[in-house]
């Protein structure tokens, strides 16, 4: 997708992080833009903030694990702008533990909103995409954790790799309808985003060694957008470890090649 003058595009999880330096970007180029996101008082001041810039928003406060959520926020989006162009599944969450301690409930909203939220986007959005005969795109955030392993995340590592495998099935079953619709799934690695906090407001800590801010991830999916390039990796070194563990797998070995930490969405 080259131009995104005039277009519209939806983001979830986009008070903050990844998600909201998305927004920026598109706006920037003249999208008009739907933020949605869960923290509904930081939603509607970084939406303000975006819309004195001059740029055309919306916020929908958005649970993106409850689907008739979504499908609520799909209509709002329509009746203000009239037609929908990007979706950006971007809505992510983190606990941490060993898998056998972690509570059932995170695990469940760990499932609902990196996974189901996913699904629900696809649902409610791809439709749209296909009834307006319109060029579209679908960028699903996952993360390295979704191709490679981590300790201690065992509810992240399996939904951000269902979210690779999903945007692959969505990519294959788009080409198979001749669909004009482009896919990405984002595979970042460690990003300063304030993922699996309360306070989206908060100030960021300053980028460390090997960290890549929010705006250059968006640089980066904006990009493959241009380029219609399905994976997206951030880091250098990404396809390094997916290859090590691409090795560690044919060869029948454990899987114990381990990347730096993630905090992407």
């Amino acid at each position: 997708m080259d131009s995104l003058e005039g277009k519209v595009a939806v983001v979830t999880g986009g008070a903050s992080g990844i998600g909201l330096a998305m927004a920026r970007l598109f706006a920037a180029e003249g999208a008009r833009v739907a933020l949605a996101d869960v923290a509904a008082g930081a939603l509607e001041v970084v939406a303000s903030q975006l819309a004195a810039t001059g740029a055309e928003v919306m916020a929908v406060p958005t649970d993106v694990a409850d689907g008739p959520a979504v499908d609520a926020l799909a209509r709002r989006v329509v009746d203000r702008f009239g037609a929908v162009h990007v979706v950006c599944n971007n809505a992510g969450t983190v606990v941490t533990g060993r898998a056998w301690e972690i509570p059932l409930a995170d695990w469940q909203r760990i499932v609902g909103v990196n996974f189901w939220g996913v699904v629900h986007g696809i649902r409610s959005f791809v439709p749209l995409l296909l009834a307006s005969g319109e060029p579209g795109y679908v960028v699903n955030t996952a993360s390295m954790a979704g191709v490679t392993s981590l300790p201690t995340l065992g509810p992240y590592v399996a939904t951000k790799h269902a979210v690779v495998a999903l945007s692959e099935v969505l990519y294959q079953d788009l080409r198979e309808v001749g669909a004009p619709v482009g896919v990405s799934v984002v595979c970042p690695g460690m990003v300063a985003t304030h993922l699996g906090q309360a306070d989206k407001l908060a100030p960021l800590p300053e980028l460390g060694r090997g960290v890549k801010s929010a705006d250059e991830v968006a640089q980066d999916v904006r990009a493959a957008m241009a380029e219609g390039r399905f994976y997206v990796f951030t880091h250098r070194g990404s396809v390094d470890q997916v290859q090590a563990r691409m090795t560690a797998i044919v060869d029948g070995r454990t899987p114990d090649v381990r990347p730096v930490p993630t905090r992407d969405s």
